[in-house]
């Protein structure tokens, strides 16, 4: 079988599936390899790609981080062609969506009930070929069911899982006032569960118009401007937030804690490769006002059925949020749109060219 293009999937034998899969080196240098995928290991599956969602560490990896070039692409929906021995949750046919890493089951924490805590993790990373690919291999134990979802909407699952885990770390009470700092896929997903979690004042800035006029329709009660308003005063100005999340770079952690109330709990993901990453915390305020700093960082990935089902029900409006759908041959074009285009652009989907439909 051969399907001509980027998106080319040949089966040169009986056994061996080729794929041409992008791979990326810094900064923005995407080509296209000639991978053959063996048949699914033990413990294994071989998944057509239907939909990868660009993320932010895609960009990290891009920009900066693969001095290689590099195979990427995590948030990843696929349907099943093949499982390996031992394989009984999925099946030929199924459509999955992928964690991006996965807890093992028999380490001391995941046996003790602290499987977010787990270091021998199970994953695809590394693999020649990832969800910018038409086809790729991965340990089958990172699949999970995603039928009767638009790819594009499914493959939101993994980020959905991260925004999950802030919200859940954060602890949200159901009349909890809550800030949201940074409206990028993750944040604004963080809201809309928000939405159903408090009847409190629920808060979102970011300094992207059109970011702040989607996190509007998924329940904002109010948005602000970052180049607007000081989040120690917008703080003030809501009786201070019980809960803070913060999606932003860590420069904005001291003023997200400005805006945290007394007992307040900020919750972060952010990164910052270089010496942006380090932030000098004013703990004598955070003492005196009984504040907590809590970091989320979701590997192995957690939550995915429940983020599933978050989209499936429309809790979480993953057609909302997907603003692009752009085919693997155009790859690089699209990379390029996330980084110059935030004003009309939240999360691009890369389909197969042959799914692909302008």
């Amino acid at each position: 079988m051969t399907v001509r293009g980027i998106g080319e999937i040949a089966m040169h034998n009986t056994d061996v599936l080729r794929v041409k899969a992008a791979y990326v080196k810094a900064p923005f240098q995407v080509t296209y390899r000639e991978i053959d995928l063996d048949p699914p290991a033990p413990d294994e599956a071989l998944l057509d790609v239907l939909a990868t969602g660009i993320c932010g560490h895609d960009m990290e990896i891009a920009t900066l981080l693969a001095r290689e070039p590099t195979p990427f692409g995590h948030e990843i929906c696929a349907r099943v062609r093949a499982v390996g021995p031992g394989v009984t949750h999925i099946k030929a046919g199924d459509q999955v969506v992928l964690e991006s890493s996965s807890f093992c089951g028999l380490c001391a924490d995941c046996r003790n009930g602290r499987a977010d805590l787990c270091r021998n993790l199970v994953s695809f990373w590394g693999r020649p070929a990832m969800g910018f690919s038409p086809a790729m291999l991965s340990p089958a134990r990172c699949a999970v069911p995603a039928e009767g979802l638009d790819p594009a909407v499914a493959s939101l699952a993994e980020p959905c899982g991260v925004a999950l885990d802030m919200v859940k770390l954060s602890e949200v009470g159901m009349s909890d006032r809550v800030l949201v700092v940074g409206a990028g896929a993750i944040g604004l997903m963080a809201a809309a569960i928000i939405r159903r979690r408090t009847c409190g004042k629920v808060v979102v800035v970011d300094s992207n118009p059109g970011r702040l006029t989607l996190a509007r329709g998924l329940g904002a009660d109010e948005v602000f401007s970052r180049h607007e308003v000081a989040l120690g005063e917008l703080g003030k100005q809501f009786g201070g937030f019980h809960k803070v999340l913060v999606t932003a770079p860590p420069g904005v952690l001291n003023a997200a804690l400005e805006a945290a109330a007394y007992g307040g709990i900020a919750v972060f993901i952010g990164f910052d490769w270089g010496d942006g990453g380090k932030v000098a915390i004013d703990t004598t305020a955070m003492h005196v006002g009984k504040k907590q700093l809590r970091a989320s960082f979701a590997s192995p990935a957690m939550y995915l059925p429940e983020a599933v089902e978050l989209l499936r029900t429309g809790v979480v409006p993953g057609e909302k949020i997907v603003t692009h759908r752009m085919p693997l041959s155009r790859l690089a074009e699209a990379l390029q749109k996330v980084r110059t285009d935030r004003q009309h652009t939240c999360k691009v989907a890369i389909l197969p060219d042959e799914l692909y439909r302008a």
